[in-house]
Order: C-alpha cells, then sequence, then structure tokens
C-alpha cells in the first residue's frame, strides 16, 4: 500500500532520480516530471498528496508553478516543497510567498525529506 502520491518537478535529473528512488523505497507512489507545464498538467489530471519542486524549470520558474497550483481549488491544499539550490534568505523567502509549506536547501537529507513528506501526507 502506497503512503502517498508525490510529484517531484525539476531540473536536475539526478536530485529528482535520487528523491524517486529513495521514496519509492519507502512506499510511496512517486511522478516525476521536469516541466512546469507538465506538473500543471498532471496535478489538474490528478491531484497529489505532495509536490516537491526545484526552481530550475526550463520552462517557468518554480515559485510560478508553485503560485498557479496555490490558486487552482484542485491543488490548493497539497503540500508543496520546495528544494533550493542556495541557502539564500531571498530564495527561502520568495518559495513561502509562493505559498510553499516547506523550505529545503540542497545538499538535503532524502531521510529529513521522507520525514517531512510522512508527516505531512501521512499523518493526515
Amino acid at each position: 500500500m502506497s503512503k502517498g502520491q508525490i510529484l517531484l518537478v525539476g531540473g536536475d535529473p539526478d536530485v529528482i532520480r535520487t528523491l524517486q528512488v529513495y521514496l519509492e523505497a519507502h512506499r510511496f507512489s512517486v511522478q516525476t516530471v521536469s516541466r512546469g507545464d507538465e506538473a500543471l498538467r498532471r496535478c489538474r489530471q490528478s491531484p497529489p498528496d505532495a509536490l516537491i519542486f526545484t526552481p530550475d524549470l526550463p520552462d517557468m520558474d518554480g515559485y510560478r508553478l508553485c503560485r498557479q497550483l496555490r490558486g487552482d481549488e484542485r491543488t490548493g491544499d497539497s503540500f508543496i516543497l520546495a528544494l533550493l539550490s542556495a541557502d539564500e534568505r531571498e530564495a527561502r523567502l520568495a518559495a513561502l510567498e509562493a505559498g510553499a509549506n516547506e523550505v529545503m536547501v540542497r545538499p538535503f537529507d532524502v531521510e529529513e525529506v521522507r520525514l517531512r513528506l510522512e508527516s505531512a501526507v501521512v499523518g493526515d
């Protein structure tokens, strides 16, 4: 039985693949996309329990994606985790202002990501 549906959205395939393998090993159902428009389409078709995004998408920045998800009644309550590449105050604030529930900075601990997801998704 799956712990929850997770959508990983990011431009760094190594980061996305690492998270996918780890989360699937811990019984999450994981889908991945590299573009914001594809993430929006998938979320509107079948809203995930949680979404993890990096701001560096090829077609839009992750903050815009986050704002659009928050503004949609189908995805407005989904747990959203922003995964930033640098610990910069402006980036953290931008992610939170866009609607992210949590912000983590790379390098990140995959165990911490899993625990945050379990707390937000499984704990419901």
